[in-house]
């Protein structure tokens, strides 16, 4: 690994720490430490603003199993999540999601 990876690895906890926020969860098999929110989500058509509640997860991206794609499924405690978006930074993942639109 690169020196700068390194540097990167060793202060990412600068801007979310895992280890001390996070609790373990069973993230698609794997039980791992994730910080788990809850973000209210507001859309506006032409007609009236819809509200969606999502829940977004920061995990280390090395712990995860690789990357999912939009409308893929992650599994949460062994609640299926519809991933919306998937965004790898300085070894941390940020997934944002939505429970299935049936529920």
């Amino acid at each position: 690994m690169s020196a700068f990876r390194d540097m990167v690895k060793s202060d990412r906890a600068i801007f979310i720490n895992i280890d001390e926020f996070g609790d373990e969860h069973d993230v698609d098999g794997d039980t791992i430490r994730v910080v788990l929110e809850d973000e209210q989500v507001e859309e506006k058509d032409e007609t009236e603003a819809l509200s969606q509640s999502v829940k977004v997860m920061y995990a280390y991206t090395e712990e995860l199993q690789g990357r999912k794609m939009q409308g893929e499924s992650i599994y949460i405690d062994d609640v299926a999540y519809t991933v919306q978006t998937w965004l790898d930074e300085m070894g941390i993942t940020r997934v944002t999601m939505t429970l299935p639109e049936s529920w």
